[in-house]
């Protein structure tokens, strides 16, 4: 089992509707996969940390998590199976400074 966490932006003060944009994926037993988003949010770890610091972090219960919750959860899971290492024909994912990404849509 998995949680999917996501960036909450444009929230409606009225309604709370807002969109999201996927972060990643925390799994049981597997590094912390990010998504890669064609790269239009950031490029590598550095350019992520520096854009999710003044975001809502979700999880997809909608239950939010703070910057250094998630940052100490996605280091607590360094030492799991690497997606990209794991499933070497999958083309869609890859190694950043360490981490594992994709750039294709999961959940």
């Amino acid at each position: 089992m998995g949680m999917n966490y996501f960036i909450k932006l444009n929230e409606c003060k009225k309604c709370k509707r807002y969109d999201k944009i996927h972060l990643g994926k925390s799994s049981y037993g597997w590094q912390f996969s990010f998504q890669y988003n064609d790269g239009k949010y950031y490029k590598d770890i550095k350019e992520m940390k520096k854009w999710l610091k003044d975001k809502t972090i979700c999880d997809e219960g909608g239950k939010e998590i703070s910057y250094k919750d998630f940052w100490a959860m996605v280091k607590s899971k360094m030492n799991g199976a690497c997606h990209c290492k794991e499933c070497p024909d999958d083309l869609t994912s890859f190694n950043i400074e360490g981490y594992n990404f994709t750039n294709c849509e999961f959940s």
